[in-house]
C-alpha cells in the first residue's frame, strides 16, 4: 500500500523535496548575491562590526533605502542580507547550505568550523543542517522543541506564572506513572512532604477537633444545636487519616507474619544482613516517629531520622 505524506504519495512527495532542494540552492546564492551587491554599495566599516546606519542621504541608510526602492525588497530583508554576506566571506561559505542557516550560524564564534559538522537529522538519518538544528548550535530556542532539554525548557516558560504552574502540576500528577517516577526524586518527595505538613498545620491551626468538643447540654432556639458542616468534614478526613494510618501498621505485621516464617533455615551473605539490619533500624525509627506524633501532635522529624529514612 502506498504512503501519503500530507495529500500526496511518498514517491511525489520526495520528487517535491528534491526540486525544493534545488530552488533553496538557488535562492540561497541569489541571497548572498543581493548581501555581495549591498556591501559594495555600503560596506561596512569593519568586518563583521556594527551595522550603524548614517543620517543623511550619502549615507549608509541612504543608499541601501535607495537600493531597496530600485529592487523592490524592504530594507530590513538587504541590510539582513548584506550583514550576512559580511560575515561569510565566499570562500567560507558551504555549498548546499542554506542562506538562513548561515545567518543563524553568523553570530557563533566558531562559524566556519562549525557549519562544516552539521548535526545527525535524527528524521532522515543524515548529518546535514536545518533552521532548528542551526538554532540549536547557537543557543538559540527553537520553534519546535525535539530533545528532552528543549521540550523541558518549553514548559518552564509556560508554567512561568504561578496560577498555570500549579493547574499542569495538578493535571501531571494524575498520571500514576508521573507521580511514581516523580517521588523516586528525593527533593521532590521532600517538597511534597512539607507541603502536606503546612497544609495539615494551617487547616489544624486554632481548631480543636470536633468531637472532643464538650456537650454543655444547652440547646438553642427549638432545641437543635445548628450543624457546621465543614466541621463535620474536617471530623471525616481526620478519621480516614487515622484509619489509613493503622491500616499501614497492620499491612505491615501482616506481611512480616508471612514472610518471616519462610526465612527457617535461610542462610544470608554479610551484605543482606547488613542490609536487613538497616531496614530494621528505619522500621523501629519510624514507628518511634509515629508513636510520638499520635502522642503529642508534633509531626517534625529531626534531621538524624530524615537522614535515616533518606538512606544516608
Amino acid at each position: 500500500m502506498s504512503q501519503t505524506i500530507g495529500s500526496v504519495l511518498r514517491n511525489r512527495f520526495e520528487e517535491l523535496v528534491t526540486e525544493s532542494v534545488k530552488l533553496v540552492h538557488a535562492m540561497s546564492r541569489c541571497q548572498f548575491a543581493v548581501g555581495d551587491m549591498a556591501l559594495e554599495i555600503a560596506p561596512l566599516r569593519t568586518h563583521g562590526g556594527d551595522m550603524t546606519l548614517g543620517e543623511d542621504e550619502r549615507g549608509v541608510e541612504g543608499a541601501l533605502r535607495q537600493l531597496t526602492d530600485s529592487i523592490g525588497l524592504s530594507f530590513h530583508t538587504v541590510r539582513t542580507y548584506r550583514w550576512v554576506a559580511a560575515r561569510w566571506p565566499a570562500e567560507q561559505r558551504q555549498e548546499g547550505v542554506s542562506f538562513e542557516v548561515h545567518r543563524i550560524l553568523a553570530s557563533t564564534p566558531d562559524a566556519f568550523e562549525q557549519i562544516k559538522a552539521p548535526p545527525l537529522n535524527e528524521r532522515t538519518g543524515q548529518h546535514q543542517w536545518s533552521g532548528d538544528a542551526a538554532k540549536r548550535a547557537a543557543g538559540w530556542s527553537t520553534a519546535t522543541p525535539v530533545t528532552v532539554q528543549e521540550k523541558v525548557e518549553s514548559i518552564r516558560e509556560l508554567a512561568a506564572d504561578e496560577t498555570v504552574a500549579v493547574t499542569a502540576a495538578c493535571d501531571l500528577l494524575q498520571r500514576p506513572e508521573v507521580a511514581f517516577r516523580a517521588m523516586r526524586d528525593r527533593q521532590a518527595r521532600e517538597r511534597v512532604n512539607q507541603a502536606q505538613f503546612d497544609q495539615d498545620e494551617l487547616a489544624e491551626e486554632n481548631e480543636e477537633d470536633w468531637w472532643d468538643e464538650p456537650d454543655t447540654g444547652e440547646a438553642e432556639g427549638d432545641g437543635v444545636e445548628p450543624v457546621d458542616p465543614a466541621r463535620i468534614v474536617r471530623g471525616f478526613h481526620r478519621a480516614m487519616e487515622f484509619t489509613d494510618l493503622i491500616g499501614v501498621c497492620q499491612g505491615f505485621v501482616a506481611g512480616a507474619s508471612r514472610l518471616v516464617p519462610k526465612l527457617r533455615g535461610r542462610d544470608f551473605t554479610e551484605s543482606q544482613l547488613a542490609l536487613v539490619a538497616k531496614q530494621v533500624e528505619k522500621i523501629r525509627a519510624t514507628a518511634d516517629w509515629i508513636e510520638t506524633a499520635v502522642a503529642t501532635g508534633k509531626v517534625d522529624m529531626d534531621e538524624a531520622l530524615a537522614e535515616l529514612l533518606r538512606g544516608q
